[in-house]
């Protein structure tokens, strides 16, 4: 395959998929590998290796005080610093750790083993076991206090550091793989394993169904101000409506974005500015202002996109594909 045509950046080829990018609350960037090591770099210098996992890496976010927080399918959760040798938080010796997740509020970090999801506040571990396998986990975004975790049949809402406490429990029938908070904490979103999402209403659980796409929805993003929810999915982006009590119901989505063959496959939103990304099927990445009609092409002919993020000052995109070909782009 061609290199990928790269407009306004810089571009490397790793000898692995890129799974994952993120960036830590000093703004240093990391690319996560199927090989298990992270590529960590800064806008101006390239990436560094660190091996931190014994195999793939399966989830990435950046950890509360700064470096990176990652799982993998060695069993192994791992707060990865420049500078320091990778410390291990936890190990499943039999289990994957599929996903996690962290809370810039409380301090608090997550993952998944299977049927359990833990939280850690320093060396303290709770866990929360459900009937089914946890697919994903979410902090509440206000106080970061309570834990929405996704399974088969809906999703369980759990206080930190009370797991002799019953869940409250959101139901839907069918696998919901992903799960995510409204950045007001007024609504929670899951992907379905169908081609659809849905969503309830945390105050009183009033059911949000959102279907119609032609492909599994993987890849969720909030727009700046929280009063839209972009999503992958389809040929082109698909945006929900989040004003008001109600949300999307009763609302038909919009769609941005040119129309292409391929299939949109990760949407990232800019920080400060009404901007969106969007990463596809047949390796191109480009840019669209809301509700200005007219993509902008930062790659094209390239392998599937499998992750993109902005920097903390929306001054970079930072673009992942599952043949190891990495970039960083100018955004705005």
């Amino acid at each position: 395959m061609s290199e990928p045509r790269l407009t306004n950046g810089r571009s490397w080829r790793f000898d692995a998929p890129v799974v994952a990018c993120a960036y830590d609350i000093n703004g240093i960037g990391a690319f996560a590998l199927g090989d298990g090591t992270l590529r960590v770099f800064a806008a101006d210098q390239p990436p560094k290796t660190i091996n931190v996992h014994r195999g793939a890496i399966l989830a990435l976010s950046a950890h509360p005080e700064g470096g990176f927080l990652t799982g993998g399918d060695d069993g192994r959760l791992v707060h990865t610093s420049v500078g320091e040798p990778p410390r291990e938080i936890y190990v499943h010796k039999s289990r994957w750790i599929e996903n996690v997740a962290v809370s810039s509020e409380s301090g608090l970090i997550a993952c998944t083993s299977g049927k359990t999801a833990i939280i850690f506040q320093g060396d303290q571990a709770t866990e929360f076991t459900h009937a089914t396998t946890a697919t994903g986990i979410a902090f509440d975004p206000n106080k970061g206090r309570r834990l929405a975790v996704s399974h088969y049949n809906g999703a369980s809402l759990w206080w930190a550091k009370s797991a002799t406490h019953e869940p409250r429990v959101l139901g839907w029938k069918g696998s919901h793989l992903s799960i995510s908070w409204s950045p007001d904490g007024r609504f929670l979103i899951s992907s379905m394993q169908e081609n659809a999402l849905h969503g309830w209403r945390v105050e009183d659980a009033a059911d949000m169904r959102m279907s119609g796409y032609p492909a599994k929805v993987k890849s969720l993003a909030w727009d700046r101000r929280g009063r839209a929810l972009f999503t992958s999915g389809s040929s082109r982006v698909v945006g929900w409506t989040f004003t008001g009590r109600n949300g999307p119901m009763g609302r038909e989505p919009v769609e941005i974005g040119p129309d292409r063959d391929g299939i949109v496959q990760v949407v990232a939103a800019h920080p400060e500015l009404d901007l969106i990304a969007a990463g596809t099927s047949d390796g191109a990445v480009w840019f669209e202002w809301i509700g200005e009609p007219g993509a902008n092409f930062a790659m094209l002919n390239g392998a599937k996109i499998t992750t993109l993020n902005f920097s903390p000052d929306g001054a970079h995109l930072a673009i992942g594909s599952e043949d190891g070909f990495a970039a960083l782009v100018q955004a705005a």
